[in-house]
C-alpha cells in the first residue's frame, strides 16, 4: 500500500483527534481546536508526523525532546496510531522510524517509549528493546 509520512499540519488535527480515540476516548471540543493548535506549536521540542493514503490520515505519532540536567538530550515517542482499516500495512513501524530518525538528528543519545505488554512485539519490529518499568500515576480532577 502507498501512503506518506509528512510533518503534522493544522489541517490535518479534526483527523488526528478522532485516530487518537482509538487509544483514548477523551476528544477535546471542536470549539477549543484552534487554541489547542496554538498551544502545540509554541512547544520547540516536540515533532510529529501523520501517515496519509489517498488524503487519509491513516497514522500519527509524536516524539518530545527533553534536555536532560547532564546537558544529553533524550527522546519520548508517544501517541502511536494507525487507523484500525489499515493495520499490519507498515503504517507504526514507518511513523515510529521516521521520529526515531527525527531523535537522532536532533543528537538524541536515547530514544525511549512506553507501551503496554500487547504491543511489545510490534516495537521489537521497530529495534526497541525492554529497558526497564514504566509507571503512572494519573492526576485526577
Amino acid at each position: 500500500m502507498n501512503f506518506e509520512i509528512k510533518e503534522t499540519r493544522r489541517e490535518y488535527l479534526n483527523e488526528i483527534i478522532e485516530l487518537l480515540k482509538e487509544l483514548s476516548p477523551y476528544s477535546p471540543p471542536k470549539e477549543t481546536y484552534e487554541s489547542i493548535w496554538a498551544s502545540f506549536l509554541k512547544q520547540p521540542n516536540i515533532y510529529s508526523r501523520v501517515a496519509i493514503h489517498k488524503g487519509i490520515i491513516i497514522g500519527y505519532g509524536a516524539i518530545i525532546i527533553e534536555t536532560k540536567i547532564r546537558g544529553g538530550r533524550l527522546g519520548h515517542i508517544e501517541d502511536i496510531v494507525s487507523h484500525r482499516n489499515f493495520r499490519n500495512q507498515g503504517i507504526g513501524v514507518a511513523i515510529v522510524n521516521a521520529l526515531y530518525e527525527i531523535g537522532r538528528t536532533k543528537d538524541c543519545y536515547k530514544v525511549t517509549l512506553q507501551c503496554k505488554e500487547g504491543q511489545k512485539t510490534f516495537y521489537e519490529k521497530c529495534l526497541f528493546k525492554v529497558g526497564g518499568l514504566g509507571m503512572q500515576r494519573f492526576v485526577i480532577q
